[in-house]
């Protein structure tokens, strides 16, 4: 009989949450409490000085305030609104090619949120979205990440949380209260997605500013909407399609090569999948996730070394990528070196002790390495973390 690892669930999937972090986890009573003073209305107005529509904004430190370019650019000019007063707000640093806008509002004093970080999110996680749709009626809505998409050199959050319209520029939180997202709202392919850019972006943003044009790179963000969209939907060939117009219109985004290997790959298009990844990393060289994926490729046209070559690859630039140790792992057992397997799965486990499908890979390569002391000791963790997984292992390793 000859036995599959489990691979990984990627961009999919609820991750189960660690006894100790559920502990710690905040309410959303208490989440709304400490993020809401720092969520405030953005008013945009034309060149008479007409009022022409709103977005939400989140205070980042005294008398600075994050939205999006969608929000701020609108107009001529704009005004911040908060516990019924009103700032004047001018325009402190503008990149339209990630979206992200922050004005300077000297007078407002409102406290600045909790900074968190985009870089360790897993598909799963809850999270918490807080806008102010008009008159300051604040919002809060709770929901999952539900998918995270590369981009730009970080990854771009799709999120099951409800995002009002004119929330756009508001605050997506973890269950500590602390930002991780600035969301924002399209209505792509007819279907309503939930987005939010990495907080991350934001210490970026005086760097980025300087000497780039606005002109620059604006339509990134309005293909990868549309790509995701597809993708959700499973539609491959349209998604095909569409990467192929986006790489048409901008040749050196590495993100367009990489969705277009994503299309092909599942098209089962594989040396089409391996010439899109490698173009965008010929453009972007230091893309873990795009080396993460052509090893995948590798793996599944059985070059099990090239394979580790690129997995390594990711890893050097990634040491943290659970999935790429995991695939990794996996690509160690395709050839028989069960040490090395263990070895790497014991990394993922190590990033991602909650990972079942992993510590599923790790039992199996105990198994097949003559570890039976350790195969049972999987098993019993299995069955703390996934009750249908466990018995799946069980009747294939233990019971006779």
């Amino acid at each position: 009989m000859r036995f599959q690892y489990f691979y990984p669930v990627l961009a999919a999937g609820i991750t189960l949450a660690l006894l100790s972090s559920l502990a710690a986890a905040k309410t959303p009573e208490q989440i709304f409490e400490q993020a809401s003073p720092s969520i405030v209305v953005v008013d945009i107005f034309d060149s008479k000085d007409e009022f022409i529509g709103q977005g939400s904004g989140v205070v980042i430190s005294t008398g600075q305030v994050i939205t999006n370019c969608h929000v701020a650019k609108r107009g001529k000019s704009r005004r911040v609104r908060q516990s019924g007063k009103k700032f004047s707000a001018t325009m402190r640093y503008s990149d339209p090619s990630r979206d992200l806008c922050q004005l300077n509002v000297p007078d407002l004093q409102a406290p600045p949120v909790v900074m968190g970080t985009a870089k360790k999110l897993k598909v799963g996680q809850r999270v918490y979205a807080i806008g102010a749709p008009e008159d300051l009626e604040l919002t809060l809505s709770e929901g999952l990440i539900s998918s995270l998409r590369p981009h730009d050199g970080s990854e771009y959050i799709q999120t099951s949380a409800a995002i009002s319209l004119g929330s756009s520029g508001g605050g997506l939180f973890n269950d500590q209260g602390q930002l991780i997202g600035i969301t924002t709202f399209y209505h792509a392919e007819g279907q309503n997605l939930n987005f939010a850019l990495p907080v991350d972006w934001i210490e970026e943003l005086p760097k980025r500013v300087q000497g780039v044009p606005e002109t620059a790179k604006k339509n990134g963000l309005a293909w990868l909407n549309r790509v995701v969209a597809l993708e959700d939907k499973k539609n491959w060939s349209g998604m095909l399609k569409l990467s192929q117009q986006w790489v048409k219109s901008e040749p050196e985004s590495a993100d367009a090569w990489f969705s277009l290997g994503i299309a092909h790959k599942n098209l089962k298009q594989y040396e089409k999948a391996i010439k899109a990844y490698r173009r965008a990393l010929h453009i972007q060289p230091e893309y873990a996730d795009a080396w993460n994926n052509l090893g995948n490729i590798h793996n599944n046209i059985k070059q099990h070394k090239q394979a580790i070559q690129a997995y390594q690859e990711a890893l050097r630039i990634d040491p943290e990528h659970a999935s790429a140790w995991n695939n990794l792992g996996i690509a160690h057992g395709s050839l028989k070196q069960y040490k090395q397997a263990i070895s790497a799965f014991r990394e993922a486990i190590r990033i991602e002790p909650e990972n079942a499908s992993v510590w599923y890979n790790l039992g199996e390569a105990y198994f097949r390495h003559g570890q039976q002391d350790k195969v049972l000791e999987t098993y019993q963790t299995l069955r703390k973390l996934d009750f249908k997984i466990a018995n799946v292992y069980s009747n294939a390793f233990i019971l006779p």
